[in-house]
C-alpha cells in the first residue's frame, strides 16, 4: 500500500522522460525515453506533450515507452500520435 501511495503522490505522478538522442536516425530527430515504471502513460497526454515538443524543436519527436506491457515507439504522424511495436 505504501508504495501505492508513493507512486500516485507528488513527483511520484509524474513519469521520468529522458533524451536518449537528439540526431536519432541522422535526422535531428529527438529521441525520448519513458523509464516505465509499471504505469503506462496516458496516449492522449503523450500525444499533446509531443505535439508541444514538435513545436519547439521544429523537428520529428519520437517517444519510446512500454504499453500494455509491450516496447512501443509513440510519434505524430499528420498531427495524430502513431504507435509502433519495438
Amino acid at each position: 500500500i505504501k508504495e501505492t501511495l508513493i507512486k500516485n503522490v507528488g513527483a511520484g505522478t509524474i513519469p521520468v522522460i529522458k533524451i536518449e538522442d537528439a540526431d536519432f536516425g541522422k535526422k535531428r530527430t529527438l529521441y525520448l525515453k519513458h523509464y516505465h515504471d509499471g504505469r503506462d502513460l496516458d496516449l492522449e497526454y503523450a500525444e499533446h506533450t509531443l505535439k508541444h515538443l514538435q513545436a519547439l524543436w521544429r523537428r520529428e519527436v519520437v517517444l519510446e515507452t512500454v504499453i500494455n506491457e509491450k516496447p512501443t515507439l509513440l510519434k505524430l504522424t499528420e498531427d495524430r500520435l502513431k504507435l509502433e511495436n519495438l
